[in-house]
């Protein structure tokens, strides 16, 4: 109990810590807090709502990407759920997304309800990591092809943005050879010799589910090429609410820095997320704190009223008899 307090006590930290140092450096350039609160307000009344309805509605698409993605690596596992059902699960997860002090409170849920699905809460639990996974990898493929267009194009490119890509393809090739079904045995006799055998189980557990996979290439090839569209998705949605806030980003270079955003988004432990866009938009992308600040407010007014959906859809799920439940 006191780790989680702890966790969630960091997240508030970071999530005010950053929001509360961009409103003060604003009000400084400002001459004040009520300028700066006036210039935000200016930035936010004046978007141009011909940009934020796509962006609005390209979350439909990007629910029904991951929905694909889920079910091309359930059917490995012997599941054959619809899509409809599982678009489902991903709407009603984006209101525990919302609500939830946590990047993790939507993939929580999906997994109880994979559960039912898969039979194993450990086989549940793997094929979300291998989503993430797949996602992380795809946003570094994303990256590192515009740099290789930036260098073709003679355009130069910081260090930071070289060790984003050189990370994600180094911590894979780790997982990768980690996974292998040559050397995991391996480090799985060695890791039963000093581990509780109730953590060995799980272990072997999530391993077997891993290992389906290597027999089912096709369900990974897939799976990945699925999260470079879904992903790429989320690369225009920030550029359109960009043009929405009047910016004018250079496309190779929003493709180079989007990924790192959604990329902090799924790690860093903020509430939502809170700080962090604002922190990409103005120090990597270097927007006008302002603009950042709107962007930020943008997002998360999509995600909550995403949210609000998947919550009226929870409720409605949750009081339908189980018998007469037919979404696919």
């Amino acid at each position: 109990m006191k780790k989680k307090l702890l966790v969630h006590f960091l997240r508030i930290f970071i999530s005010l810590g950053l929001i509360g140092y961009f409103l003060y450096t604003l009000a400084q350039e400002q001459g004040g807090l009520k300028l700066a609160f006036q210039t935000f307000a200016q930035a936010f009344i004046h978007t141009s709502i011909p940009w934020l309805i796509p962006a609005f509605l390209l979350h439909l698409l990007g629910f029904s990407l991951l929905s694909l993605r889920w079910q091309i690596l359930l059917r490995p596992q012997g599941v054959n759920a619809s899509f409809n059902q599982l678009f489902l699960y991903y709407f009603m997860a984006a209101f525990f997304n919302t609500i939830l002090p946590s990047t993790v409170g939507g993939d929580a849920m999906r997994a109880i309800e994979s559960r039912k699905l898969t039979g194993q809460a450990t086989t549940s639990v793997v094929v979300i990591i291998i989503e993430r996974l797949s996602g992380m990898l795809a946003l570094g493929v994303i990256a590192g092809t515009a740099l290789v267009m930036k260098i073709f194009s003679n355009q130069g490119q910081g260090a930071a943005s070289w060790g984003f890509v050189l990370a994600i393809f180094g911590g894979f090739l780790l997982l990768i050879l980690a996974t292998h079904p040559r050397l995991a045995p391996k480090i799985l006799h060695f890791s039963g010799e000093i581990l509780p055998q109730r953590l060995q189980a799980l272990l072997d557990q999530a391993y077997r589910a891993v290992a389906v996979y290597y027999r089912h290439p096709g369900s990974l090839v897939s799976s990945f090429a699925v999260s470079i569209v879904f992903q790429f998705n989320m690369v225009v949605y920030y550029y359109l609410i960009a043009r929405a806030l009047h910016q004018n980003p250079d496309p190779l270079d929003f493709l180079v820095k989007a990924p790192i955003l959604v990329f902090l988004l799924m790690t860093v432990p903020a509430i939502n997320g809170i700080g962090v866009r604002t922190y990409v938009f103005t120090q990597l992308m270097k927007f006008p704190k302002a603009i950042g600040l709107s962007a930020e407010a943008i997002d998360l007014g999509f995600k909550y009223i995403y949210g609000l959906l998947g919550g009226i859809m929870f409720l409605l799920y949750r009081r339908t008899p189980r018998g007469d439940r037919r979404p696919g």
